[in-house]
């Protein structure tokens, strides 16, 4: 039987998982979830993973869920020593210092910054929201100093967990122009099989993030 991928298409960790998929060419079915619908309250989704959380992977009864351990579990399951998540302990370790650092720190300053507006709460993009953003994309600057990559000189599933949310970014009109290692970073993600799929997709939460905003513009 094949893997099982429930997901949301335009969900930031979701996308990272799937383009490890493209990547490795795996044999995954993909099920969207309508979180909005309760699609991860159900009592079938709760068996799955008690936290209703998005993504979640089956493996033939093999319940997981968070998208950075989905990543590392996929590598080493179904193309063990790839270059993506190789066999070498200093070299995990540096992926997953950087997967560690968007899971406790990147991600929750970019989403949990600009959730207010996807939730509605406010149409208005703040000062405090600026600043939040800039210092996470300034400490994400900081590990490209030496490197082409996140975690090195070749691409890995570190890189492949940032994508999605700095093409959201990119796509809600945030300029990585002030950051000229990521913005190099960013143009030279285009070599990945997934990359264009994953652009769609940014592309939509920037026309949704957008919409919002401009609705606050329009009372002024």
């Amino acid at each position: 039987m094949p893997i099982t991928l429930y997901y949301t298409p335009i969900s930031p960790p979701a996308r990272a998982v799937v383009l490890l998929i493209r990547e490795l060419g795996l044999n995954v079915e993909f099920k969207p979830v309508d979180v909005m619908a309760g699609g991860t309250r159900t009592e079938e989704f709760l068996q799955m993973n008690p936290e209703h959380t998005i993504p979640t992977l089956d493996d033939n009864g093999f319940h997981l869920w968070e998208s950075r351990a989905i990543l590392t579990y996929l590598v080493d399951s179904y193309a063990p020593g790839h270059d993506l998540y190789p066999n070498i302990p200093k070299e995990k370790a540096l992926i997953n210092r950087v997967l560690n650092h968007d899971l406790s720190a990147f991600y929750p300053k970019t989403v949990g910054q600009m959730a207010p507006i996807f939730q509605r709460q406010t149409s208005t993009v703040t000062d405090e929201m600026m600043a939040k953003l800039d210092e996470g994309l300034t400490n994400l600057e900081l590990f490209l100093v030496r490197n082409d990559w996140f975690a090195g000189e070749n691409l890995t599933v570190a890189d492949l967990s940032l994508l999605p949310t700095i093409a959201s970014l990119v796509h809600c009109g945030f300029d990585l122009a002030r950051y000229p290692r990521l913005a190099e970073w960013y143009s030279n993600c285009k070599v990945l099989k997934g990359f264009e799929e994953d652009q769609g997709c940014a592309q939509q939460i920037g026309g949704f993030f957008k919409s919002l905003v401009a609705q606050e513009q329009q009372h002024d």
